[in-house]
């Protein structure tokens, strides 16, 4: 019986424990609630109207740009969640990822969106910039007010580098990627 457990560890039993309790509340205070209904429509209209405007000639490179971001996103969102920085009290689902449809679609499409349409640096940087702080000012205090979006530990204004930097690496990385792509053909 190499891989039988004989004793689940105590970390183990509390995020059970934990978790349990989240889906519990999810249950009874989100699903199907107004702020829920918004977390979807806000998805799949944002997946709708990118699958409207994106260029089909380079689906794949813009819809690696926004797997990316989404990825990236993800990963940020959780990790501050764990460090309690800031809560997503309502989420489309109640587990990991936390699928709100600000960090699932409307970043990673909207940075894709620019991806495609800003081909030089200078105008990718701006228009990177120009967005950060649309949503850090804006968005994000809109998502606050509505109840979507709690900071515990942050600040709006620090989201602006943050975002920042995200879109500027994930373009380096795919210029990399088609760069090495085509120096191999």
């Amino acid at each position: 019986m190499f891989l039988a457990i004989s004793k689940i560890p105590p970390d183990v039993k509390i995020q059970r424990h934990l978790t349990s309790i989240h889906i519990d509340d999810w249950l009874r205070e989100d699903l199907f609630h107004l702020r829920w209904w918004l977390l979807l429509c806000l998805l799949i209209f944002s997946v709708y109207v990118w699958w409207k405007i994106v260029d089909k000639t380079r689906l794949a490179e813009i819809s690696l740009y926004a797997a990316l971001t989404t990825i990236v996103t993800l990963g940020l969102v959780e990790i501050g969640e764990e460090l309690i920085l800031w809560d997503y009290p309502t989420d489309i689902i109640p587990i990991f990822p936390p699928l709100t449809s600000l960090n699932l679609a409307s970043l990673p499409i909207i940075f894709s969106l620019i991806y495609q349409y800003f081909g030089t640096w200078s105008s990718f940087l701006l228009a990177s910039l120009g967005v950060a702080a649309i949503l850090c000012f804006i968005l994000e205090p809109i998502m606050v007010w509505g109840g979507l979006y709690q900071l515990l530990k942050w600040k709006h204004f620090y989201g602006l580098p943050v975002y920042t930097i995200i879109a500027i690496c994930i373009r380096l990385v795919l210029i990399r990627i088609f760069t090495t792509e085509k120096s191999s053909s």
